[in-house]
């Protein structure tokens, strides 16, 4: 079967959700008096970070709608905890430090004599940027945590669809463990859908993504030559190598995936809580160590 429409409304609710949150905390942003970010950004930054975090529970709790109407009302297993995914950055940074990023960023551009209009877009360009990926990541996560929970799923197929770069359009369509790790770019908005026994999406691969572009789309992802390439009948995989390449990207600077957040009061400090995928890695392919793992770092309940 083709990809569900279940899992394609999921994946514009979640591209929806990424969006209006983003435009949420532009719209504080464009609040900002550029000769005065610093007061100004602080100010509005507990309301933002309260703004996005409301984004990202949002986008948890859209796993538990997704995931029963695919499964069904009478499937069982562990259900994820929503407010977990919402407490941190998907890759363990604190939430208010990321979203405060702008500010530096801001003054250092007036600085170097960048107009006010200027230095405020690079500002707005990081937000949105971060935020979007913020969300996107939160609801992947949670997906890919009750996918681990769920015995009834098996697998997961990667789900893209246009407008996407070259490295997303070469994996799509393709098959993955349920605790292989989710390979991303910031903003990227691919998503994943669940592989059971009665459900077998077949979402297009690379080859058919590139035959439904125009040729102006092509050469935009692609490039003259590598479009040409491809068009020629070269193999899409060999031209991009994207495998390669995502595997170098770094969320945020971040590449340990542990956070102290929602690990307990200063006085009373607990270990690291470890990031969904962390676990995943820490499990090397053991499901039932995975869900234990899952369970003990407060991600299933």
């Amino acid at each position: 079967m083709a990809l569900s429409l279940l899992a394609r409304r999921h994946q514009k609710a979640r591209e929806t959700l990424a969006e209006a949150t983003a435009r949420a905390v532009l719209a504080e942003w464009s609040k900002v008096r550029p000769d005065d970010v610093a007061r100004d950004w602080a100010r509005l930054l507990p309301r933002v970070t309260a703004m996005v975090q409301a984004g990202q529970l949002h986008a948890a709790e859209g796993t538990h709608t997704f995931m029963r109407e695919l499964l069904g009302p009478r499937s069982t297993g562990p259900e994820i905890v929503p407010e977990q995914f919402a407490s941190q950055t998907p890759d363990g940074r604190n939430l208010m430090g990321l979203l405060a990023q702008p500010i530096p960023a801001t003054i250092r551009a007036r600085r170097a004599n960048f107009s006010p209009y200027a230095a405020l877009a690079r500002g707005a360009a990081f937000l949105d940027m971060a935020v979007r990926t913020v969300i996107a990541d939160t609801g992947r996560q949670a997906d890919q945590a009750s996918m681990v929970a769920n015995s009834a799923v098996r697998a997961y197929v990667r789900v893209v669809e246009l407008p996407a770069c070259a490295r997303c359009i070469v994996l799509a369509g393709r098959e993955y463990g349920v605790s292989s790790g989710f390979l991303r770019h910031p903003r990227c908005d691919c998503t994943m859908e669940p592989v059971t026994r009665k459900n077998n999406p077949t979402p297009p691969d690379a080859q058919d993504i590139f035959e439904s572009m125009s040729p102006d789309q092509r050469r935009k992802v692609f490039g003259e030559a590598g479009a040409k390439a491809i068009g020629d009948g070269a193999n899409i995989y060999s031209v991009v190598n994207a495998r390669k390449a995502m595997g170098k990207v770094e969320m945020f600077g971040k590449t340990v995936q542990v956070t102290h957040t929602g690990t307990g009061s200063r006085r009373k400090k607990r270990p690291p809580r470890l990031m969904p995928e962390e676990i995943y890695r820490l499990a090397e392919g053991d499901r039932e160590r995975a869900i234990r793992l899952l369970y003990r770092h407060g991600y299933l309940r």
